[in-house]
């Protein structure tokens, strides 16, 4: 079975390598254990008061799940959300793989998700992210989404770990994926992991009492639209408060953060 590689933060060249030849790996300790509590402290309230799929696309049980529960706007809810926007770590290696592309001059956000899995939620259906823009070519070699899934958590072979399928980005549309090809991406609060918009991946089945908590970022060249409206999702006057380079980043402000040359 194959399995994700580990990096710490100061092999940048070595991840990004990763991502390009296997879609996907495992960056620890990106973010404290202490921000991650923090962040954990502000969201705690509002996953206490939402129901379990509280997704508007309730019709797609497969995809979105029963226990689960998603939220957006994540600004509003915790001021520490810009550190993980603004982290420069992540927009460093966006830049470097999204600047791939002969088109890519700067960085914007796509959308910015908390997933919530709890006990009893079984393994969601395999899926890409890029098929968000179904219109976009899949031959393409330059990655056009570049993603970090945050363990909020520990994420463990129990409690919902995310299931990959390395090397998946490569495959052409027809084939899919059997039991054999997958790992899961264990990892210790505050590790992420970072993946190719074309990397086949789902949430893990979770059957602990424990709910598992995973923070999403995902990154895009400028020129394409953002999945999140964060005017529309965040509460009024939040996102003007904001630094301004996270502004451009939320595509509040035009531009984006320029890509490194």
């Amino acid at each position: 079975m194959p399995e994700l590689k580990h990096f710490t933060i100061e092999s940048p060249e070595d991840i990004e390598q990763a991502i390009l030849d296997d879609g996907g790996c495992i960056l620890d300790s990106l973010l404290s254990p202490d921000l991650c509590d923090e962040l954990m402290s502000d969201f705690l309230p509002h996953i206490e008061d939402a129901s379990w799929n509280n997704s508007k696309y309730k019709e797609d049980e497969d995809f979105f799940g029963l226990k689960t529960i998603r939220f957006h706007g994540l600004a509003s809810m915790s001021d520490r959300c810009s550190e993980i926007i603004g982290n420069e770590f992540l927009l460093n290696l966006a830049s470097s793989l999204l600047g791939r592309g002969k088109r890519c001059r700067a960085l914007r956000v796509s959308t910015m998700e908390l997933m919530v899995l709890g006990n009893g939620q079984a393994n969601q259906q395999l899926h890409r992210d890029m098929d968000s823009w179904a219109f976009l070519d899949r031959s393409r070699e330059e990655p056009l989404l570049f993603s970090a899934n945050i363990a909020l958590c520990d994420f463990t072979s129990t409690n919902g770990a995310t299931v990959v399928v390395p090397g998946s980005h490569r495959w052409p549309d027809e084939r899919k994926a059997t039991e054999t090809d997958g790992c899961l991406a264990t990892m210790k609060k505050g590790s992420a992991l970072l993946y190719s918009g074309d990397i086949v991946h789902g949430g893990g089945n979770n059957v602990e009492n424990a709910i598992r908590t995973g923070f999403y970022i995902g990154f895009i060249p400028s020129w394409l639209s953002p999945l999140e409206n964060q005017m529309v999702s965040n509460k009024p006057g939040v996102i003007e408060r904001l630094d301004e380079r996270v502004q451009h980043l939320l595509n509040v402000v035009p531009g984006g953060f320029t890509v490194i040359p």
